[in-house]
């Protein structure tokens, strides 16, 4: 815009037409920008429960962010086709955007540009999305049963395509004045690129050209002392990392002064990006081991990788690995049988190419074994007529994450009265027999009772046989 109106200042004939329509792209740009960060607060409030003056939380800080009811509701409402709402109302100010934008543009190629860049088609009535999940409209295909995250990720992504597609055509009319006319406070190379961390064995990608410059130049531009292609002004790098690490790279632009085309001018530049290895996120959401009988749950995930394009499989331990079925994408349930070692290994499918992510050994161990207990007490002073209260033996796992149950099979009381020979009486299930209770009725302070020989069954039907318990009556 600055150099709009540097133009106008030196040629108004010429530069003050095409300022003005640069003036109704850009007023029209935050307008339609303007609408979609309104849509974006106006779900986020609802899905966290804002009033109007509440402030909005970055998506970042959204407590509910797998919500995707009231976007979806929002967005496509409950039609199966996704019309008549606010993605109806978005998509006729979209095409009205395109549509103005057109106006200003005779360039068919640009016009094809803009109308890529802000694509609004109907999904391929033959293609998977339409045939099997049933999303046959542009509304239903963006924005139907997606997360608000996801919904808020979409709106921001068409926020930066009007803003590419205002550029374009505002550097398209820039174009269109005189060169000689235009001049230019400053001008700098620039580094864009998709992405500033990759992972090994992917493409780094990066366009380099210079702002304020125009695209039918023919600049020069260097790395590493050769050239690199040019198209539309703009260099087109791509490297490949064979290690992770932070990667440097630089070069110079070169282009004939605008004022003086028999000079060149050099503008040198630098950038980096991270390159990194593969690495899958797999959380044992309990306990950093497998255990065998309870359900293991675990979270699995790719850092940047939707869950659905991820891939998780088990070998060892006699496990198998399912989803879990109440949780989320990224939830998996782990059921093993065998004692030793059990390996998660991860995929991700990434542009096409299944890509190994790594995997991670867990050990695989039996469920510790229970403690017996009776009035929440394995040892020590008992009252006798608490004893005698008591109706059972307890069996279970102390300081163990996992609710699993133990039940008592067996057990044998021995109580060693002073002065008198031993009683011991069995017990073939948790109960505390009426004959071992009328055996303790007759005991006195300080005679001895062990509760021994106890067997419990879990949740795998395997028998156990746990420590005794000792009380001191009082």
């Amino acid at each position: 815009m600055d150099a709009f109106a540097t133009a106008a200042q030196s040629d108004a004939v010429k530069a003050k037409p095409f300022q003005d329509k640069a003036i109704q792209v850009h007023k029209a740009s935050d307008e339609l920008n303007k609408y979609m960060e309104d849509l974006k607060n106006e779900m986020v409030r609802k899905v966290e429960g804002l009033g109007p003056n509440d402030p909005v939380p970055a998506p970042a800080d959204i407590k509910k962010n797998d919500d995707y009811d009231i976007s979806t509701l929002v967005m496509c409402g409950d039609k199966q086709d996704g019309k008549g709402f606010k993605a109806t109302e978005l998509k006729k100010k979209l095409e009205d955007y395109k549509v103005k934008l057109s106006g200003f543009v005779t360039d068919p190629g640009l016009k094809t540009q803009i109308n890529d860049l802000i694509n609004l088609k109907d999904p391929d009535p033959n293609s998977r999305l339409a045939k099997e999940e049933k999303k046959k409209t542009w509304e239903m295909a963006t924005f139907y049963h997606t997360p608000i995250v996801a919904t808020l990720a979409m709106l921001s992504k068409l926020q930066s395509d009007v803003k590419t597609a205002e550029s374009q055509v505002n550097n398209y009319l820039l174009s269109q004045i005189n060169a000689k006319d235009l001049k230019f406070t400053d001008v700098e190379p620039k580094v864009v690129a998709p992405t500033s961390y990759v992972l090994t064995g992917q493409d780094y990608k990066a366009d380099v050209f210079l702002a304020a410059f125009n695209k039918s130049s023919d600049a020069e531009i260097l790395v590493g002392g050769k050239p690199l292609p040019v198209e539309n002004g703009m260099g087109k790098y791509v490297d490949r990392p064979g290690s992770e690490g932070i990667k440097k790279w630089g070069g110079v632009i070169r282009v004939k002064d605008p004022v003086d085309p028999t000079k060149v001018k050099d503008y040198p530049f630098e950038a980096e990006y991270i390159a990194a290895k593969p690495a899958a996120v797999i959380s044992p959401t309990k306990m950093n081991v497998f255990y065998i009988g309870p359900e293991n749950p675990v979270s699995i995930s790719v850092p940047g990788v939707p869950n659905n394009k991820v891939t998780a499989s088990i070998s060892g331990g006699g496990g198998t690995l399912t989803k879990n079925p109440k949780g989320t994408g990224a939830d998996y349930i782990v059921k093993v049988t065998t004692q030793g070692e059990a390996t998660i290994s991860i995929t991700a499918d990434m542009d096409g190419k299944k890509i190994n992510m790594g995997a991670m050994k867990f050990r695989v161990k039996r469920v510790p074994d229970p403690v017996a207990k009776i009035a929440g007490k394995k040892e020590g002073p008992m009252q006798k007529n608490a004893l005698i209260a008591q109706s059972a033996v307890i069996a279970e796992l102390e300081n163990f994450d996992f609710e699993i149950y133990y039940k008592v099979t067996r057990f044998k009381m021995s109580l060693y009265p002073k002065g008198k020979d031993p009683v011991e009486i069995d017990s073939n299930s948790n109960l505390i027999t009426a004959q071992m209770k009328s055996a303790l009725s007759k005991a006195r302070a300080g005679d001895k009772v062990y509760f021994e020989y106890i067997k419990a069954v879990g949740p795998d039907g395997g028998t156990r046989s746990i420590s005794g318990i000792n009380f001191t009556l009082q």
